[in-house]
């Protein structure tokens, strides 16, 4: 009994620390090297933390130095894993779960300023377009107050480079009980039997 009250209590208190608000601060740009600092406010600021990235003394590896069996023969990044995600998102059910997830995302989070600048391509033209037709909407949506959200469109070359900067506050027993629902959704397990299927 007293096993089970002191994990019951364990996880009431987790419950709590969960439900503290969090401020986050960012500025990241770039995705090969990812660089920026992330600046974090808990407990009301009692707690504070700054990270930047790459860390200090942290070698930054350039594309040359990358894994060759994450490319190409011709040394582009291979389609294999862009045309995986594209099979999942084909199914009708699995978008209209990422577009709630987003739409419970973005109303989880109170923002108090958001710049975001994205350019993604996946090397080929019809793979882009797909994408871009799912992605794209974004950009007439993603403006109001507080938010600037552009993407642009890439159809020649594979790339997902951005930039961003913003001031955002969360609760992250928001986006614990979110993801846990997004995960074990059946359009989600049915896109990642697909995703599963698909690399066999």
């Amino acid at each position: 009994m007293g096993v089970v009250l002191l994990l019951a209590g364990l996880v009431g208190l987790g419950l709590l620390l969960l439900a503290v608000p969090v401020s986050v601060d960012f500025r990241v740009q770039g995705m090969e090297p990812l660089n920026g600092r992330v600046g974090v406010r808990w407990m009301f600021g009692l707690v504070k933390l700054r990270l930047p990235f790459p860390r200090a003394g942290e070698p930054r590896r350039s594309r040359e130095e990358e894994p060759t069996a994450a490319r190409d023969v011709d040394g582009s990044a291979p389609h294999g894993r862009g045309r995986n995600v594209l099979a999942a998102l084909r199914q009708a059910a699995f978008r209209r779960r990422i577009h709630r997830l987003v739409r419970d995302l973005v109303r989880a989070v109170h923002v108090q300023r958001v710049h975001l600048l994205m350019r993604l391509g996946l090397g080929d033209p019809a793979d882009t377009g797909r994408l871009w037709a799912l992605v794209g909407p974004v950009n007439a949506v993603a403006r109001w107050r507080d938010v600037d959200i552009r993407i642009e469109p890439d159809f020649l070359e594979p790339v997902l480079e951005f930039e961003a900067d913003g001031r955002v506050e969360i609760v992250p027993l928001r986006f614990v009980v979110l993801a846990v629902g997004f995960a074990f959704s059946p359009p989600t397990l049915r896109a990642w039997r697909t995703l599963r299927g698909s690399r066999a």
